[in-house]
């Protein structure tokens, strides 16, 4: 076990979950039929946020604030399998319904689904990887290129899958450790953090 290095094959997910190294919380009872050669499904968590018409028509990303971004948005909160309408207008942040804990020589991949995929649904724009360290439910930036179409996705129902990535060695500083962990821990989607890391880079240089 010590000497795989790279991506885990399947049976090396399972075995790191099993152990605790890798840790998945909730964990299904058949959450092994959800392995596949070298991924294991998440599910649509309850909590979204998604763009509303109301509120900032510019967002600035040097200058709008945290605040002003939520108030753009609208948080939608399902019941359990509850159906949630995408239309194409819509961009929508997420949260997998599971919290992903990574060992600190670990790296997370977050893929879309087929399936999803097939039917012109985006589930990251560029969130794909999670760092070692991570703790927290992962955030999906999703929506669907289908126009003049409305899709039907459920609370709960498979949203992306993810692959897993054994380092040589440790990372000197994981991801909880690190300044920039502004979105870890927290089962919201959070807004873009961007605004005020800019102006906190503008004031340092004033």
């Amino acid at each position: 076990m010590k000497d795989i290095l790279g991506t885990l094959p399947d049976w090396v997910i399972k075995e790191h979950i099993k152990k605790g190294i890798i840790k998945i919380d909730p964990l299904p009872k058949d959450w092994e039929e959800m392995v596949d050669e070298v991924t294991i499904d998440f599910h649509l968590g309850s909590k979204l946020r998604v763009f509303s018409h109301e509120g900032l028509n510019t967002i600035d990303t040097k200058y709008t604030t945290k605040e002003d971004m939520e108030s753009s948005m609208r948080l939608v909160e399902l019941k359990s399998g509850q159906p949630f309408i995408l239309t194409e207008h819509d961009f929508v942040i997420a949260t997998t319904k599971e919290r992903l804990t990574l060992p600190d020589n670990i790296v997370g991949h977050l893929h879309g689904k087929s399936s999803l995929a097939r039917l012109g649904v985006v589930v990251h724009s560029t969130a794909a990887r999670f760092d070692p360290g991570w703790d927290g439910h992962p955030v999906l930036e999703f929506g669907t290129f289908l126009k003049g179409k409305k899709l039907v996705i459920y609370e709960g129902s498979p949203i992306c899958a993810f692959s897993f990535e054994k380092l040589a060695a440790p990372v000197e500083r994981s991801y909880k450790m690190s300044p920039n962990n502004r979105y870890g821990g927290s089962d919201l989607p959070e807004v873009s953090n961007i605004t005020g890391r800019n102006k906190h880079v503008s004031n340092r240089h004033r």
